[in-house]
């Protein structure tokens, strides 16, 4: 078993690496050039390695943080993903039975994260328990919000760009935290700074580049 933890860990940081460079070119280079999809591309599949590791490294040795960080920042990255392929819903296209699946899971991880937060807390009073209990309610709000839009339709043009966009900086967001948290012992910053920082400094971005976006109501 050990020597298959090993494999996995080099595996997984290997892609995390790749991850980290791509995401940053992606974001770099921008939509309009035409190094930016394959670029996109090799991110997600990146982080699709990432979550696979992250998920089998973080059940075998018991490490909350990197299994719920993980799932968190994966659903942003196949919502941004799969945004692309759902770029005429408000012209009648419907979402894929694939869309539905990655919200009924999605949608049953987060709610079981609150529910296993609330648990832990009322047994032990951990304030750890603020970490699953803060995933779960983000991620559960933002399937809500998903679904209502599958259901409902789209109400302007340019959504799925602004999704694409806003999820896939999120879940590089959270690739940045996760490195930055799992290497504290060597980054000689507050722990505060580790866990916020990469929001801080990310999220004027995608503030920007959403203003950019000319969109039109319907």
């Amino acid at each position: 078993m050990e020597k298959t933890i090993s494999i996995m860990l080099f595996i997984h940081v290997v892609a995390a690496t790749g991850a980290l460079i791509s995401g940053a070119l992606a974001i770099i280079l921008k939509r309009n050039t035409p190094k930016h999809k394959p670029v996109g591309k090799f991110y997600f599949w990146c982080m699709t390695i990432v979550f696979i590791t992250a998920t089998f490294i973080s059940v075998v040795k018991r490490h909350q943080f990197l299994f719920l960080i993980g799932i968190f920042t994966y659903y942003s990255t196949v919502i941004a993903y799969r945004a692309l392929k759902l770029k005429n819903l408000h012209n009648g296209q419907k979402p894929h039975f694939i869309d539905w699946l990655i919200e009924a899971i999605a949608g049953i991880t987060f709610l079981g994260m609150v529910a296993f937060a609330v648990i832990v807390y009322f047994q032990t009073k951990s304030f750890e328990a603020i970490i699953p209990f803060v995933f779960g309610v983000l991620g559960t709000y933002g399937v809500y919000r998903n679904i209502l839009k599958y259901i409902h339709g789209q109400t302007e043009t340019m959504y799925w760009l602004k999704k694409h966009i806003g999820n896939m900086c999120g879940s590089y967001i959270g690739a940045i935290t996760a490195f930055t948290v799992n290497q504290s012992d060597h980054i000689p910053l507050n722990p505060i700074i580790l866990w916020l920082g990469p929001t801080f400094i990310i999220t004027p971005i995608i503030i920007i580049e959403l203003k950019k976006i000319k969109t039109q109501p319907l």
